[in-house]
């Protein structure tokens, strides 16, 4: 799998990384990974992608160019730009493959390397859906929340297969339902964004 971006800030409960030149940055609500030394890997949803100038008080400035047009005449100006994602940790695996829906140990590395989940993992990421709680509870605030329930649960719905992805969707929506303490309103809002 090719690396999307770096991080370069991180905590346990959340990390920033730089997406790679000539790289797309992940979607709001999908999952991404971290393979740290010793074989365990970190996952994270991203809860946030920012595209903004590379020194912090500058600001890019509107010029009347297309993207193309901006490549041919004035290349150095796209260098000046950046594209930057968090992801709020959710879960890790050990190297022996268990995985765990909970805060690591320790943060993801400095400049460690951060891939998009391919489908298995997503999978493998769903039941018990003890990430839910702490989206629900510990949500990033400066995030609607349930707008990243609704991300994260079609990456749920989309990263399964015909015959289970509504069985997948029902699940995680049974353990949503228990943490917005039979607020169905809210749930009924949620869900019917998903699909």
């Amino acid at each position: 799998m090719k690396a999307i971006g770096e991080v370069i800030e991180s905590s346990t409960r959340q990390f920033v990384a730089e997406v790679h030149r000539n790289q797309s940055p992940p979607a709001f609500g999908s999952w991404v990974q971290v393979k740290q030394p010793g074989g365990w890997t970190i996952y994270g949803v991203v809860s946030h992608v920012e595209i903004g100038s590379v020194e912090p008080g500058r600001r890019p400035a509107a010029l009347g160019l297309s993207r193309d047009a901006l490549r041919r005449e004035m290349p150095q100006v796209l260098e000046l730009i950046r594209t930057t994602f968090r992801a709020q940790v959710l879960a890790y695996e050990e190297a022996n493959g268990r995985i765990h829906q909970t805060l690591p140990p320790y943060p993801a590395d400095i400049h460690a390397f951060v891939e998009a989940c391919p489908p298995e993992i997503v999978r493998r990421l769903g039941p018990p859906y003890d990430f839910l709680r702490t989206l629900v509870q510990n949500p990033d605030a400066a995030v609607p929340v349930d707008d990243l329930l609704v991300a994260v649960l079609r990456q749920i719905h989309n990263g399964h297969g015909e015959v289970e992805r509504e069985q997948a969707l029902i699940e995680a929506g049974r353990v949503l339902s228990r943490l917005l303490r039979d607020d169905h309103e809210r749930l009924q809002a949620i869900l019917r964004r998903v699909v």
